[in-house]
């Protein structure tokens, strides 16, 4: 599983701690397309930290937001 990053980079924190951190649109801004699209398929309708956490076990690289 992939981890996802909410301060460009420099730590990495659980999906419900980038959810309580950073709107969630923010963080769907920096998913790739592709892989965004397979999870809204697999899951929706869905919580977002459902879809986060799909996401990062998906992803091939972290997520980096900022």
């Amino acid at each position: 599983m992939k981890k996802i990053s909410v301060d460009n980079g420099r730590s990495f924190v659980s999906p419900n701690e980038a959810i309580d951190t950073v709107q969630f649109q923010e963080i769907v801004m920096f998913m790739d397309n592709e892989t965004r699209e397979v999870v809204h398929d697999e899951l929706a309708p869905c919580t977002e930290l459902e879809f986060l956490t799909r996401y990062l076990e998906l992803a091939k690289e972290n997520l980096i937001i900022g």
